[in-house]
């Protein structure tokens, strides 16, 4: 008599596991996630706002806005922040139109150039403007020989001029990328009505760029007034919100988290006012168009070419001097403020002597949060665009917040949550780790939905329909398509991270401090070589793999700026 097939049960996990799906616990770990590291952390700042040794729970704000000495680091912001994101835009706009649109000489040297620009740390352009204009700056000593007197760096309008400088490519990446997604029959048929050149260009095209010029500027000006190493460096007594909500947390008496949470709120309403700007215009205004053939590029002719050249070229010039001048000033043998014509490598033998573990510090920290970025990337990328659940647009929110908080208010609700038992994670490596990952998780997710949306979901019917499950369908189908976003999406969340200032200089603890930490000291100690030298190494640090992504990607890479 044949045996009884006795059916295998599995275990309730398993079980669990197939019913459930591998997605949805996807989708609860990152909501999980994002709550606990970022929601919770903000929650405590504005609830640490609200406190008070008396008892009034609307003491720090009433404070902050009845006293100039609070208040006015809110109108210094806006004071600075406003102007400077106009000027990005009058840089930006034409600037991307030109280098698009006319065969200017050396154009994919020009954007490389400028995305460097985008790329590099604000702070040290900052520094390196000191260097130069600084009241023992090279250009004012030289200057002094022939009598003439030049205003220093320091203060609102070197502030402004320098917020322009380091942020218009914002405004330049954006804009040229939506020039080269209009159809050249737009601007054909609008000439064929009798428009002319100049015409066009405003009644045509410049309404279809509208967005994108919005996008751009609302950017630039979230990153200016989040900004805290450029004003922390050239600033000085002209307090913005950034550099007056760190001077509070750490103040020598023992510091005010009253008020540097109820300013940390306020930043955050300034910028999430902007981001949701941003994205109701984006939202209201876009326009969905097959790009066919774009628009065809001109060569530059006559006077007007000539001044496009110039103007370009002018702008380079101006972008690309901050590094040239810290390069030279890496050289100099000299120690404090006072850089000389004497060359040699004593500020790199003192660097690799005494910060050495700096460098080591930033190289493994910014690996270790890369790679978890773009695993969690991958995975929530996924959801967002071939996920079925109706919170995918809660979720693209909270992963898109972390661009509309500043590093600064980050760190001072980590400071807050994470400060006491049971999560204790105050002077570790954990918490800059941590930070890393929830500021930086943005720019992979963007990079992998953006190649997501590109593969066609037939690619993947067609493999669960022979029989591979969904799961190893997505290792062994849409993971090898991804590979240029997961490359791309890992080098911006590494050359992000590495760069990073404003969060970790409130959350290092000695033996952790980065490249960042140490250029900062030594610009506030003046030792102007040794931060020189630093500055070098993280700048190649960010450049060399900013190459190789448009190496292997080509155009492709501008997707994950």
């Amino acid at each position: 008599m044949a045996a009884k097939a006795v059916p295998i049960s599995r275990p309730k996990s398993a079980r669990l596991w197939q019913n459930f799906g591998f997605w949805n616990f996807v989708t609860i770990g990152a909501f999980a996630l994002l709550a606990f590291f970022l929601i919770y952390p903000l929650l405590a700042v504005f609830g640490q706002s609200l406190t008070s040794k008396t008892g009034d729970l609307m003491e720090g704000y009433r404070k902050f806005f009845s006293q100039p000495y609070y208040s006015n680091s809110l109108l210094n912001s806006l004071l600075v922040s406003i102007p400077a994101t106009f000027a990005s835009m009058l840089i930006g706009v034409p600037l991307a139109y030109i280098v698009t649109r006319y065969s200017i000489p050396n154009r994919s040297l020009i954007r490389a150039a400028i995305v460097l620009t985008l790329i590099s740390p604000p702070f040290i352009g900052a520094y390196a403007w000191v260097v130069m204009l600084g009241r023992a700056g090279l250009v004012n000593k030289f200057l002094e020989n022939f009598g003439v007197q030049v205003p220093s760096i320091y203060g609102p309008i070197g502030l402004g001029f320098v917020f322009t400088i380091t942020h218009y490519p914002f405004v330049f990446l954006i804009v040229s990328s939506a020039i080269r997604s209009i159809d050249q029959s737009i601007e054909d048929a609008a000439r064929n009505l009798g428009s002319g050149e100049i015409k066009t260009l405003l009644t045509v095209i410049f309404p279809i760029l509208l967005p994108s010029i919005t996008a751009g500027v609302l950017l630039s000006f979230m990153t200016i007034v989040a900004d805290f190493g450029t004003p922390m460096i050239i600033g000085e007594r002209f307090r913005v919100l950034p550099t007056h909500i760190y001077s509070e947390f750490v103040n020598e008496m023992g510091g005010n988290a009253t008020m540097a949470s109820a300013m940390s709120v306020i930043l955050i309403a300034i910028c999430l006012i902007a981001l949701a700007l941003q994205r109701y215009l984006a939202f209201k205004t876009s326009y969905h168009a097959q790009t066919v053939r774009p628009l065809e590029t001109r060569k530059p002719q006559g006077w007007s070419g000539a001044l496009m050249i110039g103007f370009t070229y002018l702008v380079l010039f101006v972008s690309l001097l901050p590094m040239i001048v810290i390069f030279f000033s890496s050289f100099s043998i000299g120690r404090g403020s006072i850089l000389t014509t004497n060359f040699g490598w004593d500020n790199y033998e003192r660097v690799l002597y005494n910060i050495s573990e700096a460098i080591m510090n930033s190289f493994w920290l910014a690996t270790m949060s890369a790679l978890i970025d773009i695993v969690l990337a991958v995975l929530i990328a996924y959801v967002l665009v071939r996920g079925k659940t109706r919170l995918r647009g809660v979720l693209d929110s909270l992963v898109a917040l972390p661009n509309a908080i500043p590093g600064t208010v980050i760190a001072v609700g980590f400071i807050i949550v994470f400060n006491q038992p049971p999560f204790l994670l105050t002077g570790t490596w954990i918490i800059l780790v941590v930070s890393y990952v929830v500021r930086r998780l943005p720019y992979a997710v963007r990079a992998c939905v953006a190649m997501l949306q590109q593969i066609d979901s037939t690619i993947e019917e067609a493999s669960v329909n022979l029989g591979v499950p969904p799961l190893r369908t997505f290792l062994r189908v849409v993971m090898p398509l991804m590979i240029p976003a997961i490359i791309g999406g890992g080098i911006m969340t590494w050359v992000t991270t590495i760069s990073e200032l404003s969060s970790t200089i409130l959350l290092y603890y000695g033996p952790f401090a980065t490249m960042t930490v140490k250029i900062f000291s030594n610009v506030i100690t003046n030792e102007f070589g040794t931060a020189s030298a630093l500055a070098v190494i993280l700048t190649i640090s960010t450049f060399v793999p900013l190459v190789l992504m448009y190496r292997f990607l080509g155009e492709r890479a501008e997707q994950a700026l």
